[in-house]
């Protein structure tokens, strides 16, 4: 075992028995710093985590934006309907207006009349009566017999006669018109003529149309142009009806 010496030259050296203690110490101190760091090294035993409630957490999420709406596409304009032309509608007439009231002219004041001066009256001698004249009655004209009932039969062939002669003479006084000429156009009009007992013509009407307007009319002015003689005097004396009829060729 080695020995320690002083610093100075005149130092003694140590016993042994004193140097040991103050190793001895210092070893102990060491140790004990050691055991400390050790102890404090180690990891403290685990503490069991206190347990929590489990709780369930429910996101709520946002849905996805919609998607945007295609705009559809624009339909063709319908076509425009072709209105009708309006007809021309020609203005009314306008309202004449009423005539003004004439004037009615007042009546004039009518002069009071001046009175007259009342005429003086002389008195004359009453005149004589004149003689009466007398009166010779006039001659009185003798009423005309009444004329006899004509018999039936006499007055039945006078008509026919007559019917006849109306004919005839209406018959003679047609006028083909040109129209009926160039259309080469026939037919027969049956007529009714109304004639008074002087031969007038009071009326003429169409019983039966030949089925040709120009023939009809033709017909009906050849009775106007006609003129009828008198009755006969076995004839009635009143208007009567003759039925003709009248045709009408262009052969």
């Amino acid at each position: 075992m080695n020995t320690l010496r002083g610093a100075g030259d005149g130092m003694n050296p140590l016993p042994e028995g004193r140097l040991s203690f103050p190793i001895a110490l210092v070893a102990a101190l060491i140790v004990e710093v050691v055991l400390v760091v050790l102890v404090a090294s180690m990891p403290p035993n685990p503490v069991p985590a206190a347990r929590h409630p489990q709780v369930t957490r429910i996101r709520m999420l946002a849905p996805p934006p919609k998607p945007k709406p295609v705009p559809p596409k624009p339909l063709p304009p319908p076509p425009k309907p072709v209105q009708p032309p309006k007809p021309h509608v020609p203005p009314p007439p306008p309202i004449p207006k009423p005539p003004l009231p004439v004037p009615v002219p007042k009546p004039l004041p009518k002069p009071v009349p001046k009175p007259r001066p009342k005429p003086v009256v002389h008195h004359r001698p009453a005149p004589r009566p004149k003689p009466v004249a007398h009166q010779v009655p006039r001659p009185v004209a003798p009423t005309p017999p009444k004329p006899q009932p004509v018999p039936a039969a006499v007055q039945e062939n006078a008509l026919e006669a007559y019917a006849g002669s109306v004919h005839a003479a209406v018959q003679g006084d047609l006028k083909v018109p040109e129209m009926v000429k160039m259309l080469h156009l026939s037919g027969v009009t049956e007529l009714a003529l109304r004639i008074a007992p002087s031969g007038q013509l009071l009326g003429v009407s169409v019983i039966r149309s030949s089925g040709a307007p120009p023939i009809d009319r033709a017909a009906l002015a050849a009775v106007r142009a006609t003129r009828f003689p008198p009755f006969g005097a076995t004839m009635p004396h009143h208007p009567i009806t003759v039925d003709i009829s009248i045709r009408l060729r262009t052969n």
